[in-house]
């Protein structure tokens, strides 16, 4: 029914100049007459006109929830803002924290909890927060450049954590100097700060800014890849750095060989005397930082290194005291056989070079491992690795030698981390090289190579490789009664402990049944050194699941046997009845991740050299991962069938799983898979 006291409402041109339409005019999208205090489409269709409402809430059903509507009382399609960790991937958020993606991924979600932001609503107009109060944590920090005094203090938290953990490469008095005087590069501030943020014990939401700042640098620094400049190398190494622990190691991996790429082109990998001693410095850091970070991606593959070692012509790192007060180095070069005493080189120079023997032993093993000899026909070239890691011990400086008043000492100082870790990689070295006689685990020969080889060199391999196993409990329950406040360990902790369980497990028999390393009390001493790395899983975002795997597996070392459940242990059982195995992606692995993220639908097609053949040998070894990665089929497959799939691709398959093994962190992939105790546990 239609107003019968029209005349009494306002003209149109005073109603347009007063009043906005109303709000479910507006909704509709019909023409609104404006008439107080009852619009005549609301009147005639008996709705709630917003005219007569006090409030400025847009809908009566809305209450509080300002941020969900639009001014005409509909509910928003896209939010407000997206959180950081949402925004770094281009992710759709849902704008209310903690956001639905956050939440489903357990993410940390730097929006603010959607009851205590509506507990406010009265302060709201229109979804629009008052400006009174003082901001939170999170808005500093969502909000770039942060002022001068937060900044610093993020500068100074990267220093302080990196130089504990790995050495830096950038000069602290010179880059805070120039950060002060407005010279410094702004994307490198951005990731020395996000750097610092994602490693500083910062508020909730820090990792998920961090990461969000560092995605708008890697944007704009591979914008501009055609650069060669130190400020662009430093910036691909840090994003690089930042991505290996952040576990994103695809990018990281990738940015790693453009980062080699520009060192090598500069010239980083020999010396330049003319230079100023601290930017020579600096520049050596540089370089040797691309050295570490591939000796941990490469794994002794030679195919996959971008910074080989016979390719490093400059000095090793001096010591952080002296870089720092712009010392000339003295430090010898990677090869060199003797050590001079005079030369100012501190833990992060040994580890170096220690790496070095690891990446040759590692390349040595996979050799003989490929090869389907015996190891025993090899013994020349593994006793001579022997020889040099004994020579690397001998040439430790007193200070670092593992002593047990040593360890006490360093144990409480700021390079317990680095002299714990150095200790560890040298153990684990020995491990590495006489582990291929150890059945069960993915570095050992094949069973017919190993049947050939003598049993006393059998024999002696393993009691060699077990014997480094438990002096490793041992040294690390040594650190964990010493109740030291600092963080110790680095990346190998993590899944060095993973690997002793595995050699523990596969060689019980070789234990006494009782006694300080009995199999009951060495596990003691694991469960000691898993607390002790649980702190790395901050620094390492990977981390935490191979600590959680390796829990697993040390909770379960000592039982009589373990039940095998899976699809993987019952397709390695076939493997495992003709004498070889087929090396799947497991829990960790980062192929997994690859053909998760394909939709298995679309595929990419690249551009084919003339005389290519579809059913290559690549081809069709992709396609068999692939098709074990995504369904159960095969399992029960008659050992006739998998022979022939083996024979069709058994030249490929070796080398093909070694390929992929981009993430340092997967355990089962690191030459320790075992199918007994992969994701079997109760």
């Amino acid at each position: 029914m239609l107003r019968n006291d029209l005349h009494n409402a306002p003209t149109d041109n005073q109603s347009i100049q007063t009043f906005p339409v109303c709000n479910n005019c507006r909704s509709r999208k019909v023409r609104c007459d404006r008439a107080q205090p009852v619009c005549g489409s609301c009147t005639r269709l008996q709705l709630d006109c917003s005219f007569q409402r006090q409030s400025v809430t847009p809908h009566p059903d809305i209450g509080d929830d300002h941020m969900g509507y639009t001014q005409a009382g509909t509910k928003r399609k896209r939010a407000r803002r997206a959180c950081g960790s949402c925004r770094a991937v281009k992710a759709k958020c849902s704008g209310i924290g903690p956001c639905e993606r956050c939440v489903s991924k357990r993410l940390a979600c730097e929006l603010e909890n959607h009851e205590t932001r509506s507990s406010g609503g009265h302060g709201h107009i229109y979804g629009a927060p008052t400006q009174s109060g003082k901001p939170s944590a999170s808005t500093f920090l969502t909000t770039w450049p942060l002022d001068k005094a937060t900044t610093r203090d993020y500068f100074l938290a990267y220093f302080e954590t990196t130089s504990r953990i790995l050495f830096v490469f950038l000069h602290k008095p010179t880059i805070l100097v120039y950060w002060s005087r407005g010279i410094l590069d702004p994307n490198l501030i951005k990731c020395v700060v996000a750097f610092g943020v994602f490693l500083g014990n910062g508020p909730p939401d820090g990792q998920a800014t961090a990461r969000a700042w560092m995605q708008e640098v890697q944007e704009e620094t591979l914008r501009r890849i055609g650069r060669h400049t130190i400020t662009h190398l430093r910036i691909l190494v840090l994003l690089s750095r930042f991505r290996f622990h952040a576990g994103d190691f695809g990018d990281a991996w990738n940015i790693l060989a453009l980062a080699a790429r520009v060192a090598f082109t500069m010239r980083m990998n020999y010396e330049h005397e003319g230079l100023d001693c601290i930017v020579q410095e600096s520049h050596r850091r540089l370089m040797w930082a691309i050295y570490h970070q591939d000796r941990l991606f490469s794994g002794g593959i030679a195919d996959l290194q971008v910074c080989p070692v016979e390719k490093m012509h400059i000095r090793l790192p001096c010591d952080d005291r002296s870089f720092e007060m712009g010392i000339a180095s003295k430090a010898g070069f990677l090869n060199d056989n003797d050590i001079d005493p005079g030369a100012n080189i501190d833990t992060h120079a040994f580890k170096l070079r220690l790496l070095a023997i690891r990446d040759r032993i590692l390349r040595y093993t996979k050799t003989i491992r490929r090869q389907g000899t015996s190891p025993a026909e090899s013994r020349v070239e593994m006793e001579s690795l022997q020889i040099e890691l004994d020579l690397f011990e001998r040439n430790l400086p007193p200070e670092l030698k593992l002593t047990p008043q040593r360890i006490v000492i360093m144990g409480h100082s700021r390079e317990a981390s680095a002299y714990a870790g150095l200790h560890s990689l040298w153990m684990m070295c020995h491990c590495n090289l006489y582990r291929f006689c150890i059945p069960g685990i993915r570095e050992s020969v094949s069973k017919e190579a190993l049947s050939l080889t003598p049993p006393d060199f059998v024999k002696y391999c393993q009691r060699a490789c077990l014997d480094f196993a438990v002096r490793f409990c041992e040294l690390w329950s040594e650190f964990y009664h010493l109740e030291s406040n600092e963080c110790l360990g680095g990346e190998f902790l993590v899944f060095s402990i993973y690997q002793v369980a595995q050699i523990l497990h596969h060689l019980r028999h070789l234990l006494p049944e009782e006694g300080d390393i009995c199999i009951v009390s060495l596990k003691k001493k694991l469960v000691g050194t898993l607390e002790l790395a649980r702190p790395l899983g901050r620094i390492f975002s990977n981390a935490a699941g191979c600590l959680r795997d390796s829990e697993r597996l040390i909770d379960a070392l000592g039982r009589e046997s373990i039940a095998r459940t899976t699809s993987a242990s019952s397709i390695n059982d076939a493997l495992e009845a003709i004498g070889q195995k087929q090396h799947l992606a497991s829990q960790h692995s980062v192929l997994g991740h690859i053909y998760d993220n394909n939709n298995h639908h679309e595929e990419e097609y690249l551009e084919r050299p003339a005389g290519y053949q579809a059913d290559s040998r690549l081809g069709y070894a992709e396609n068999e991962v692939a098709r074990y990665l995504q369904s159960g089929t095969g399992v029960n497959q008659s050992n006739h069938q998998v022979e022939l799939e083996l024979e069709q691709q058994q030249e490929f398959e070796q080398g093909f799983s070694d390929a992929l093994l981009w993430d340092p962190f997967n355990m089962q992939l690191d030459g320790y898979y075992d199918p007994e105790l992969d994701l079997s546990f109760v």
